[in-house]
């Protein structure tokens, strides 16, 4: 018997040690460093997308202004840029006018004088007038003044113009959702389409 409790102890002790000079062994070692593998990142070939062509408005500039003349102009362009270029007086009185207003293809400004009543001209302005609502320059307010369109067919004629540039003729309204042929027809008195 006491053969084999000595052999237990010489058992656990050998495992103690052998237990001692592994963790001794793990806590000596130094991590290894991880490598990563290299990646080299090739730019994708970025293909333009297709914009619809910008048009050019050609807009006549008369009045108090240094050169009156007509001008052509980008597409997105207000009455002040036209009137940049023809160079406004010292007479000329900008406030009678909207600076800040889209221009519209063949549209007359007529720059007024200081103290001059505002003179009657091809308004920019695509309110709904005897003239009606220019729809390539229009906003959603300004669309909704026509008889027959509410804020869906005047958000459908606004996401129609971004995805496809402007109405190049009144028929091409057709291709707006909810515009049919009767729509189109009692709309044309109100609606200008250059």
């Amino acid at each position: 018997m006491i053969r084999l409790e000595r052999w237990k102890q010489l058992v656990i002790g050998l495992l103690v040690v052998l237990f001692l000079g592994m963790g001794y062994l793990f806590y000596q070692k130094e991590p290894e460093q991880r490598m990563m593998d290299e990646f080299v990142m090739e730019p994708e070939e970025v293909t333009p997308t297709t914009t619809p062509e910008r048009m050019e408005l050609v807009v006549y500039v008369t009045g108090a202004v240094e050169s009156p003349n007509v001008y052509t102009v980008p597409e997105g362009a207000r009455v002040g840029d036209v009137l940049s270029l023809a160079v406004l007086t010292d007479e000329a009185d900008p406030e009678q006018l909207n600076l800040a207003q889209l221009l519209v293809d063949g549209v007359k400004i007529i720059v007024p004088k200081k103290g001059e009543t505002p003179i009657s001209q091809d308004s920019p302005s695509p309110e709904v007038e005897t003239n009606g609502v220019h729809v390539n320059s229009a906003t959603k307010e300004e669309l909704m003044t026509v008889p027959g369109i509410g804020p869906a067919k005047a958000e459908a004629i606004l996401n129609h113009l971004k995805a496809n540039g402007p109405f190049k003729t009144y028929e091409a309204l057709g291709d707006v959702k909810g515009f049919g042929e009767k729509t189109l027809e009692s709309m044309k008195p109100y609606l200008l389409v250059p």
